[in-house]
């Protein structure tokens, strides 16, 4: 993408590439300086990444951070010092409003679905992090509700958006091997956590707002 794109074609774009069309609503916001103004939820682990790729971007401007823990966000804060802080994500998407235009969820799984589902109900564009969602018809309730606004979305997960990806997409769209029926995949990952069992003995970190954490 030519990096002297406006914000909005910057959004026109995103929504063709995704395939679905933009609702003028998504895009009548703007910012004084024409950016793509992003709220992130979760913004440790893999949250941290994603903050900082997206924020690396000349026509982004991080507008809101959240995360359960206060550690965390303050370290993200200290990188971003013009970011509003957040500990729920619902109160942040709820209280900022159109001063926000998409939102990046990259939370433990748990919470993926409905805080993706909050952003589409406020007519945000969100990108989540894997596994989108839990249960399959999760996943269904979240393409519907974007598909009613017309918003765009996009999962992260790692090479699956590149270029031979993007052309295994559309070869099946296409119909070009036909009706898929079955799929099969394998892994040879032989890494991850190996440690031992958790205890229900571990205290719960002093930073840590524990009922939001389990997402109540």
């Amino acid at each position: 993408m030519a990096m002297h794109l406006q914000r909005r074609e910057f959004l026109k774009a995103s929504a063709a590439a995704a395939g679905v069309a933009m609702l003028p609503g998504a895009v009548r916001a703007a910012s004084a300086n024409g950016k793509l103004r992003t709220a992130h939820v979760g913004v440790g682990g893999m949250g941290g990444a994603d903050l900082n790729s997206i924020s690396s971007h000349p026509m982004v401007e991080v507008a809101a951070l959240c995360d359960v823990d206060l550690a965390r966000l303050n370290g993200a804060g200290d990188r971003h010092p013009n970011a509003k802080k957040f500990r729920d994500y619902r109160e942040m998407i709820d209280s900022l409003g159109d001063t926000i235009d998409a939102v990046v969820v990259s939370t433990p799984d748990h919470t993926h679905a409905p805080a993706a589902m909050t952003a589409l109900q406020h007519d945000k564009p969100v990108y989540c992090q894997k596994p989108l969602t839990h249960e399959v018809f999760e996943a269904r309730r979240l393409r519907q509700v974007a598909a009613e606004k017309g918003l765009v979305t996009q999962m992260g997960i790692q090479v699956h958006s590149s270029a031979p990806y993007r052309r295994a997409v559309r070869m099946i769209q296409d119909g070009v091997i036909g009706k898929v029926s079955q799929v099969h995949a394998w892994s040879n990952k032989n890494w991850g956590y190996d440690g031992g069992a958790f205890t229900n003995e571990a205290a719960v970190p002093d930073t840590l707002k524990w009922n939001l954490w389990l997402g109540t």
